[in-house]
């Protein structure tokens, strides 16, 4: 197993393609609880962020647990029906293929993602991911730690690799998972310019050492 690298992935706009399934059902909890929908620059400023820190936002201040979790399960579940009408759910192209280089290099793998803990469950029993990303790298969202674009999530990541943030990869598609990249000092940061990101503000950001449209365009050195 080498120990000089390791590949860190965002989940959703990353390695799934998700990013207008949550745009569609955020925006029906916008209009039940604002009468309006998310702006496109709403719903780039909330890209990558946890439910809880977006929930608030929508109400204007932190709701109390039980309206947080009432809310946050409302949004699943349109978010999971819009889902399953897209069938068949893929991952992004090129990855599984970028899974075979890392493991033939003896390359480690993590997620780290602002998703909660209710759609990891679906997200591995949909992409079996646990075929190849060890349980205890998939890092998400636990309620404990500040989201993204804080730091916490890639240190986190980082601290489950045993590895420095200097000599992990991560692949984001968001401006708040860049910032948090660049935050945990990670060394090399790339962009997915995946369906529906802010491709533009993304394209204009300092740090990115390069921009994929699928990740058969990274080269695995």
């Amino acid at each position: 197993m080498r120990t000089d690298k390791a590949l860190t992935f965002d989940f959703n706009g990353t390695l799934f393609w998700d990013t207008e399934y949550h745009r569609i059902a955020w925006s029906s909890v916008s209009v039940l609880y604002r009468n309006k929908p998310l702006s496109l620059a709403e719903s780039h400023y909330l890209n990558g962020r946890t439910n809880s820190e977006t929930i608030a936002y929508l109400l204007g201040h932190m709701p109390d647990a039980e309206q947080l979790a009432r809310i946050s399960e409302d949004k699943e579940l349109l978010y999971q029906e819009i889902c399953m009408k897209n069938q068949p759910l893929l991952l992004a192209p090129g990855f599984l293929d970028l899974v075979v280089r890392a493991k033939e290099q003896g390359v480690r793998m993590a997620i780290a993602t602002s998703a909660g803990k209710s759609n990891i469950e679906r997200y591995k029993a949909w992409f079996k991911l646990t075929d190849f990303i060890d349980e205890n790298l998939i890092i998400y969202d636990n309620g404990l730690r500040k989201g993204k674009p804080e730091p916490d999530i890639y240190l986190d990541a980082c601290k489950a690799l045993g590895m420095e943030g200097r000599q992990c990869i991560v692949f984001e598609d968001t401006k708040a998972g860049i910032l948090s990249a660049q935050a945990a000092g990670i060394g090399s940061i790339w962009a997915v310019l995946s369906p529906g990101s802010d491709t533009q503000t993304i394209k204009a950001m300092e740090g990115v050492h390069g921009l994929l449209n699928d990740f058969s365009q990274f080269a695995l050195e």
